[in-house]
């Protein structure tokens, strides 16, 4: 067997390579072993010396030596290390650019609570910071193409710190903790959707991530919802600026036009569907969303609010929508592809761009034959070839297939 190469550990390199035992090039702000492995190169901090003048004489008159500079323990370091300067930077473009794309920020109270009570929330509750800096990370990733690269490791190990640290503590919520752990659920979620917009070279999946980490939210609302109201929390303003999903006090807007345009969705039959009563509710309450969407767009609401009507499907509907959409049921993946088609009019936004094209494509590709219709909609509007208004489509008969009206 070959002798091993010796190497010299490391006394000043940076502290993964220390831990692990090798020998760091001491190249900053990122060692050459972080940079190959992609992970963060953290830093030990300096000592902190304390220098006290030299005497020319002793008391005794002989020649006092130079005072010898002596540690202070317990003390920050005045020099910050590349991992603290990275963590300043994310923080800084949360507050002055990220907060600002959040949802509802068009509004005074919602850009506040964004930028100034959430990292407040972020240092009271350790995996809502490192959330924040995940998405710091990632919306500074879109800004800058060149920063890309070396920030992908950044948000991708942020995150993950957040959910191991997240997930525990939603199922033992209370008072202290009940608000930031419903803002950590949210944003985790709008992350989730964001991750959608990285290219693949997989054949699709639909994005079950994205649906059961938002429908998560509605578990948690539920049992904080009042809490948080009663106490005034500093989510507030971002649970009562409209469209509300969380309040039952406000009416569902029904569509009033002359023939609901998503309502064949309900009515069409393949002769070897099976639905049972369970499935028919799950697509109603989905259909149901899809009709307010469609009324926010033709009514030209903001986009704000458009956008925040999009989000909100998957706490809206039900766990068992989601698991038909898990097993790739045609109808459901029709109405999912209608979401995302809608979604593309209101996709100006870093968080959503361009992920209202790959989903229809991608459904698109996965959907049978018997229902490959149902996709001539998402597909002309994601192109800009149909106008919103044209939902519905025209009555047909089809070979071998159940007229749907």
């Amino acid at each position: 067997m070959p002798p091993r190469l010796s190497h010299r550990k490391s006394t000043t390199g940076c502290l993964r390579c220390k831990g692990r035992k090798v020998k760091c090039d001491e190249k900053r702000p990122q060692c050459s072993h972080c940079v190959r492995h992609h992970v963060l190169c953290e830093w030990p901090p300096l000592e902190t010396r304390i220098y006290k003048p030299s005497q020319s004489k002793s008391s005794n008159g002989t020649a006092s030596r130079p005072a010898q500079p002596s540690p202070r323990p317990g003390l920050p370091s005045p020099e910050l290390g590349a991992l603290q300067v990275l963590e300043l930077r994310l923080m800084h473009h949360w507050t002055t650019a990220t907060a600002d794309t959040m949802s509802s920020a068009q509004l005074a109270s919602v850009k506040e609570m964004w930028s100034m009570s959430v990292p407040q929330m972020a240092f009271e509750y350790e995996p809502l910071l490192h959330t924040l800096l995940a998405l710091g990370a990632a919306h500074r990733s879109t800004l800058i193409p060149n920063e890309a690269k070396s920030l992908r490791p950044v948000y991708q190990g942020y995150i993950d710190s957040a959910l191991q640290r997240h997930r525990p503590v939603t199922s033992t919520l209370d008072e202290n903790t009940s608000e930031a752990v419903c803002l950590n659920a949210m944003l985790i979620s709008l992350y989730t959707l964001w991750l959608r917009s990285e290219p693949s070279t997989e054949p699709y999946e639909p994005p079950m991530m994205w649906l059961s980490m938002s429908h998560g939210i509605r578990t948690i609302m539920k049992n904080v919802f009042h809490q948080l109201v009663r106490n005034n929390s500093r989510l507030c303003p971002l649970l009562f600026a409209q469209p509300t999903f969380w309040d039952k006090k406000e009416p569902i807007r029904a569509y009033e036009g002359p023939s609901r345009p998503f309502h064949f969705l309900l009515e069409y039959r393949t002769e070897e569907e099976v639905m049972d009563d369970k499935d028919t509710q799950a697509y109603t309450v989905a259909v149901e969303h899809l009709e307010r969407l469609y009324i926010a767009i033709e009514t030209s609401e903001p986009a704000f609010m458009i956008r925040k009507i999009f989000t909100g499907f998957p706490p809206v509907v039900s766990r068992d929508f989601i698991q038909l959409v898990s097993e790739r049921r045609p109808r459901a993946l029709a109405i999912l592809g209608r979401l995302f088609a809608m979604g593309k009019t209101v996709d100006n936004i870093w968080w959503l761009h361009g992920i209202p094209e790959k989903e229809v494509i991608g459904i698109n590709s996965i959907m049978p034959i018997p229902w490959k219709w149902t996709m001539d909609w998402p597909l002309n509007l994601i192109s800009k070839k149909s106008p919103i208004s044209h939902a519905s489509p025209p009555v047909v008969d089809r070979t071998g297939v159940d007229a749907f009206f």
